[in-house]
């Protein structure tokens, strides 16, 4: 299954891993594609640190990583390494924005354009919300003057890709500055048998 990998200061890109492959497979195959020391490496999924596995404990598919998901990589060269910690929380991601919580969830900046229309308009949005909540606030938009579909029937696409609108912006691999399009129509999926 194809996986994104994001890194600070680096282009994400996307790697095929094998369901059953373990935390330490996957690090090392990021050693031998991209020259990371695999030692140095912390992988993260949905503000989570993964654990090397060493236990024998099964493949990534126990972390909730499937076709598609982000894994974030930090790269500690010489320093303690991150630790494997459960973050608890008390509500939704998606209801953090611009409460005490946001710090975990920070805010991202993106420009919104629309196809229906010559309209632009920059959004904050929370990197852990749904991209249903970017809905809400181009409603709100419109009513200062952005054009969307009169009937409610549109889409998103990011990076030449449908977003999912219960998935988070972060699961999509939007960051500040990204530009997201909105097309006028609906997305429709065949059934997963």
């Amino acid at each position: 299954m194809d996986v994104s990998f994001v890194c600070s200061g680096e282009e994400p890109f996307e790697m095929e891993v094998g369901f059953f492959d373990t935390v330490q497979d996957i690090k090392e195959k990021l050693q031998s594609r991209r020259g990371w020391p695999a030692a140095a490496i912390s992988l993260l999924h949905n503000g989570d640190v993964l654990a090397d596995d060493v236990d024998g404990g099964g493949g990534i598919e126990r972390h909730g990583i499937v076709e598609g998901s982000v894994i974030h990589v930090a790269l500690v060269p010489d320093g303690p390494r991150l630790q494997p910690q459960r973050v608890k929380r008390s509500r939704p991601a998606s209801k953090w924005r611009g409460e005490e919580g946001a710090a975990r969830a920070p805010l991202l900046r993106v420009t919104v354009v629309s196809r229906c229309g010559a309209g632009r308009v920059e959004v904050a949005v929370a990197a852990r919300a749904a991209v249903s909540a970017l809905r809400a606030e181009l409603e709100r938009a419109r009513g200062a003057g952005f054009p969307l579909p009169g009937d409610g029937a549109y889409f998103f696409i990011h990076r030449q890709s449908v977003m999912d609108e219960a998935r988070s912006f972060e699961w999509h691999g939007v960051a500040t500055g990204d530009e997201i399009v909105v097309f006028d129509g609906s997305v429709t999926r065949a059934p997963a048998y």
